[in-house]
């Protein structure tokens, strides 16, 4: 498409009525109209090193095949039930320009089981197509029931066909919205979902948590199967956690059991195969208008469908969820014990130590270390931990090593290369033999009470339909861990199926990398997993997703990543 030049401003016009009516969380006030107006201005874009630059932007929009643009991000924050009655964006000064040396195209999201690459048709018109766009969503920030709207400003766009940018001198961005005034309970903070054979267990650890501060509610599966509606058990789930938000205010939900005894949901996002297990179906209870958020808004009975019989899905989280997969009741005592013991160890001052993992994830491409790139992100963000590295390039990643540094203790693991559902393994640089680390070689694990959370930037880790030869005594890795009594991990986070990400040399920008250094980003002093996780989430949403073609990539990687362990499990 010729862009048009004759026009000096440009005026779009967007209303989209978000949240309001519908929202379920009594009473609701709505307030005056209020406004949001900010008016950005840019110099001349100029190119360093392949790559286009603007000063006045403070992000990037990173789409695979096409350039790394500047943008320029708003991320407006509401109480749930405001009402987004109107956006307009108004931009002056649009002048074009010839490129005259070679602009370096964003590399394809890479699949971390076997390293191809996930290209999908590129369009031949203006990138990107608008000047701004947006995304409205409701979910928690922090304790807060919120409505996000984030705003992406391009003051520049690639014209492909023509090898030429266009640019903008002003874009000005006007935000009407109605407030809300929601008062919401608090009877209780954390509940419980039990199968009968659990229960017993699921009210030790609801007594532990009572006793820390937690309000917890112990409920069986067999009451919410009784008392709940929907259209399956999953759905019933769902339902009954939509009633236990406004009902008791809870915000954090535990499924206490493996998937042969708390269903988790099948979802239609799945790249390869179509379809795989998301418990992040549970997290997201509403949609921007505070709607119960079915993931089958097309009645179809395939949840979470995306392409052309696309689903809505919000994706942003309205519960902390985390999953306690235990098969059997010695299961269930091992992880309620690990919890108790861990959260009442007042010392920890192993706490502090970071374990950083990786190596080059896909030789022989891009000549990058990825994995070693992402542990150096991981690293930098978190400069207040002591790091211990675990890396092909150091030698060091080896079996019975990687059980040494382990057994010494440390909270955190971040790991990023491929995974299996038993194990995980990387590369040397530019090597085609794998490292690998399996199952069996954790009875060699010697660390006791020093128990990490383990971020696993990998595959099928956490597959919750796995075991292996069959036997449900050895399940998925990431579980495996935290079932390991004696040691192992207090809980950890893994994709239930195959994974993909994006990693240069400007770090992780896309998938399960992303997720992995956003996750350690999230940390302060007394949080949970849970919440460290949903923050890397949102700010996905916030960040990348209105910039990546493909849909069901974003879609996949924020539904296949979930929490095994305690989602109210207090950090030091």
């Amino acid at each position: 498409m010729k862009a048009k030049i004759v026009s000096l401003l440009v005026i779009a016009f967007i209303i989209f009525g978000a949240a309001g009516e519908n929202v379920h969380l009594k009473p609701l006030q709505q307030m005056q109209p209020e406004m949001f107006e900010k008016t950005l201005n840019f110099s001349k874009p100029f190119i360093e090193n392949g790559r286009i630059y603007m000063h006045e932007c403070n992000s990037r929009i990173y789409s695979a095949g096409m350039p790394a643009l500047p943008e320029h991000k708003i991320i407006l924050k509401f109480p749930l039930g405001t009402k987004i009655e109107r956006i307009v964006c108004r931009v002056n000064g649009i002048s074009i320009e010839n490129l005259n040396e070679k602009i370096s195209a964003m590399p394809f999201p890479r699949a971390i089981n076997n390293g191809s690459a996930i290209k999908y048709e590129l369009s031949q018109d203006e990138f990107p197509s608008t000047w701004m766009s947006y995304k409205i969503g409701a979910g928690l920030d922090g304790d807060n029931r919120t409505i996000f709207l984030p705003i992406h400003v391009y003051p520049v766009r690639y014209l492909p066909d023509e090898n030429k940018i266009e640019y903008a001198r002003s874009i000005s961005i006007e935000v009407e919205y109605r407030k809300a005034s929601i008062t919401e309970k608090n009877l209780y903070d954390l509940v419980i979902i039990t199968p009968e054979e659990f229960k017993s267990m699921a009210y030790k650890l609801a007594e532990h948590k009572e006793k820390n501060g937690i309000k917890t509610k112990v409920v069986s599966l067999s009451y919410i199967y009784t008392h709940s509606y929907g259209r399956d058990e999953p759905e019933k789930i769902k339902q009954f956690l939509k009633d236990a938000i406004e009902k008791y205010g809870i915000k954090y939900a535990l499924l206490f059991g493996d998937i042969e005894h708390v269903p988790s949901r099948l979802v239609y996002s799945f790249i390869w195969g179509d379809v795989m297990y998301s418990d992040y179906y549970y997290a997201d209870i509403y949609d921007a208008n505070g709607s119960f958020c079915t993931w089958d808004s097309n009645g179809n009975n395939k949840f979470g469908e995306t392409g052309e019989n696309a689903d809505r899905v919000d994706l942003y989280a309205d519960l902390y969820v985390g999953r306690l997969a235990c098969h059997d009741m010695d299961e269930a005592k091992t992880v309620v014990n690990k919890i108790i013991n861990y959260e009442n160890s007042s010392e920890k001052p192993w706490f502090k130590r970071l374990i950083l993992m990786g190596g080059d994830t896909f030789p022989k491409w891009n000549n990058i270390a990825e994995g070693e790139i992402v542990n150096a992100f991981v690293a930098n963000a978190r400069q207040d931990f002591e790091h211990v590295w675990i890396q092909t390039s150091l030698h060091n990643f080896l079996p019975w090593k990687i059980n040494a540094i382990w057994s010494d203790g440390g909270g955190f693991i971040s790991y990023s290369g491929h995974g299996f559902e038993y194990g995980f393994g990387t590369y040397p640089k530019n090597s085609k033999w794998m490292i690998a680390y399996y199952t069996p070689y954790l009875l060699w694990l010697k660390n006791g009470d020093k128990l990490p959370v383990i971020f696993f930037d990998a595959c099928l880790t956490a597959k919750l339909d796995y075991h292996m030869f069959g036997n449900p005594d050895i399940p998925c890795f990431a579980w495996c861990l935290v079932k390991k009594a004696n040691g192992g991990a207090i809980a950890t986070i893994g994709a239930t199926e195959s994974a993909t990400t994006t990693v240069t040399e400007e770090g992780p920008i896309g998938q399960a990398g992303y997720l992995n250094l956003h996750f350690f980003m999230a940390y302060q002093h007394g949080t949970t997993p849970s919440k460290m996780l949903v923050k890397a989430k949102h700010d996905y949403l916030n960040d990348i997703a209105s910039g990546e073609a493909n849909d069901r990539l974003y879609e996949m990687t924020l539904e296949q990543f979930i929490l095994l362990g305690d989602p109210s499990l207090q950090l030091p």
